[in-house]
């Protein structure tokens, strides 16, 4: 007999996944800025060119603009994972959750945003193989 639970041992690897899910977010804020930074020092470098590094301008904004969509969809996933959560910490209704994730996967589709599908098929993936039999 085991000692916990399949059930708790869901909930802790499910706990685990949050928290790798959170600083993902926390880690991918200070990158944010980072690239921020280096997308202002590419404006301002292009401007004191005589706007001679438009390549360098465009490659730091294009740089930002991912790094902006991939935080934005990790904060929108760990919002989603947050609303199945109990006050106890203990994630509840994860039948619900995975459809809600294949829901919002179809959507993107449709809207072709295929880098945020990506990022939440990845994820979904994680839960739902390594933690939970769904």
């Amino acid at each position: 007999m085991p000692l916990i639970s399949k059930q708790r041992d869901v909930q802790i690897q499910l706990s685990c996944m949050y928290d790798k899910l959170k600083n993902n977010v926390d880690q991918m804020k200070q990158d944010l800025k980072r690239h921020r930074n280096w997308y202002e020092d590419a404006c301002h470098m292009h401007i004191k060119s005589g706007f001679q590094l438009e390549t360098l301008w465009l490659k730091a904004d294009q740089n930002y603009q991912d790094k902006f969509r991939e935080f934005e969809t990790h904060c929108f996933l760990l919002d989603i994972f947050s609303d199945y959560r109990d006050e106890e910490g203990s994630f509840i209704h994860l039948q619900e959750f995975f459809l809600t994730l294949d829901m919002l996967i179809d959507r993107f589709i449709q809207q072709e945003a295929y880098e945020i599908c990506s990022i939440l098929q990845e994820w979904k993936n994680r839960f739902e193989h390594n933690y939970v039999d769904t």
